[in-house]
């Protein structure tokens, strides 16, 4: 009896708590929640996305990778890159993808994507790359992506 009840003191906490399994702040992870619900991706959160979402036999013409790098301090670590290349994704754009403040590359290349480049991407702070080629896109480049002072490459 007294070892049955040493096991639930001690392990019973364990089976309550939140997964907390990456070291990025739970904005980001939300963001991505939603990104993904919107491409139809199917990310397991019970992973670590900065980790385990890097696919190994990502190549020229196919990638799903989210990389992350960490602050200073080791302890928080930021989305910088989101490689989804060649999944024969469909949707249209998520406007979402401008709400991780830190993404300096963004390749979406040859999937079924369609409809505008959101104007809300041209708030992204830091995007250095933005590859769309191989979609289904329509319109006219948002005027606010103008804004974008570190854009290199669309």
């Amino acid at each position: 009896m007294l070892l049955v009840v040493i096991l639930c003191v001690t392990f019973l906490p364990f089976a309550f708590a939140s997964i907390d399994t990456t070291c990025l702040p739970s904005e980001e992870v939300d963001v991505l929640r939603e990104i993904g619900r919107k491409l139809g991706k199917d990310w397991d959160f019970e992973q670590d996305p900065c980790v385990e979402w890097s696919d190994s036999i990502s190549n020229t013409t196919y990638m799903n990778n989210v990389t992350c790098t960490p602050e200073p301090n080791n302890t928080i670590c930021h989305v910088v890159s989101i490689s989804l290349k060649g999944q024969s994704l469909a949707g249209i754009l998520p406007p979402e993808f401008a709400n991780l403040p830190n993404l300096l590359n963004l390749d979406l290349a040859r999937n079924y994507l369609n409809g505008t480049i959101p104007p809300a991407w041209g708030s992204m702070p830091r995007i250095l790359n933005i590859t769309l080629i191989g979609n289904r896109l329509t319109g006219s480049i948002p005027k606010e992506l103008g804004n974008l002072s570190t854009l290199t490459t669309l």
